[in-house]
């Protein structure tokens, strides 16, 4: 096949205690939605060590070349920053962020800053200098149609610290009830075969592209200043159709 290697990233599956879908029924999903990767992030402080192993196994299992299944961890950090850990398994006993994503690193995991909107669109310039990059479009917290702009100014902002810094798209995905929204499309020929380390190596390097029907942008997540304003403009669409959806729920 030619077409373009697709996955989806910041995936919870039943070891977390929001999660709803078991390691099978993530692969399935996957593979009828054509995506070759699935990089999970399910929540470290809800696994003990057995289940870490467990999670590793599972993955490993339900993995072959025409889906990966990547296991990963999210980290509750101080100041509640959460730090995804993509392709780590094994617990950090810190709760500084600087060093949770340091030690992510160092095991050669992809450390993400995930949700911004919850630390309100900040990041220290300590912990930019140790990040991979910054999940600036969060399907579940930013919704499915158009990222926020303040997470492209974040990214601009924390690049004065690390200038390699990547911006990812999560899915957030904690159940199949309905479309993960934001895909990931890595740079590469679709008829290679890929593992765990081909796909993280391509999402460390930049190589990819964050999507969904409206917006498309690399991993640098750059926008031309003629973008600028469409993206702002379909923001504003989102956020006035949701209030409005919103009032019309709460009036039912």
């Amino acid at each position: 096949m030619n077409e373009p290697i697709t996955g989806i990233i910041h995936v919870h599956s039943d070891f977390s205690r929001d999660g709803v879908c078991s390691i099978s029924e993530l692969a399935r999903f996957a593979r009828g939605a054509g995506f070759r990767f699935v990089g999970l992030t399910d929540h470290a402080e809800d696994l003990s060590k057995e289940q870490t192993m467990r999670l590793r196994s599972e993955c490993a299992a339900w993995s072959d070349e025409s889906c990966i299944m990547i296991p990963g961890l999210e980290f509750v950090c101080s100041d509640d920053t959460h730090i995804l850990g993509l392709g780590i398994i094994d617990h950090i006993p810190d709760s500084d962020p600087v060093r949770v994503a340091a030690q992510i690193r160092a095991w050669g995991g992809l450390a993400i800053l995930a949700h911004p909107v919850r630390n309100k669109y900040h990041c220290s310039p300590a912990l930019s200098g140790v990040l991979d990059g910054i999940e600036i479009w969060n399907a579940g917290y930013d919704g499915r149609f158009v990222p926020p702009l303040a997470n492209f100014h974040l990214l601009q902002r924390a690049r004065h610290s690390n200038a390699s810094l990547l911006g990812f798209g999560g899915a957030d995905l904690h159940s199949l009830d309905r479309p993960p929204g934001v895909i990931t499309q890595l740079r590469v020929n679709g008829y290679i075969t890929i593992d765990s380390r081909t796909v993280l190596q391509h999402l460390r390097s930049g190589h990819f592209v964050v999507g969904a029907r409206h917006v498309r942008f690399n991993g640098r997540g750059e926008l031309r200043a003629l973008a600028l304003f469409p993206l702002w403009a379909l923001r504003k669409l989102y956020e006035i159709s949701k209030g409005v959806r919103d009032l019309a729920f709460g009036e039912a």
